[in-house]
């Protein structure tokens, strides 16, 4: 039986593996914030991921922000409401890439 990928895994592979490992439905279990999600993430990867899911961040944000909304969910089918965290998709995925950035340039 063939592995069906979703549109996300198969576009931008480390942003969707990031959502399902990390923003997944007991992501609290790493905190209750953004953050500290995030930080989780960073201090628990091996730092060579992170540049990669950058890249897949900002190729994701490139696509456009008329239709994101539909567009994130479509591709990722997360776990969680981006904007259960900030406003929109857009300012959620910024401020895990400020994140991820932040942790980066600490893991160097």
């Amino acid at each position: 039986m063939p592995i069906i990928h979703t549109k996300g895994e198969q576009l931008f592979p480390e942003l969707a593996a990031f959502m399902g490992g990390w923003f997944h439905q007991d992501f609290d279990i790493h905190g209750d914030t953004l953050e500290a999600v995030v930080q989780a993430c960073v201090e628990e990867s091996d730092p060579s991921i992170l540049r990669p899911l950058i890249e897949d961040i900002d190729r994701f944000l490139a696509t456009g922000d008329e239709g994101m909304e539909e567009r994130f969910q479509e591709y990722f089918r997360p776990d969680i409401i981006p904007t259960g965290f900030r406003p929109t998709t857009r300012e959620f995925l910024l401020s895990i890439r400020s994140e991820l950035a932040s942790g980066a340039s600490r893991a160097r």
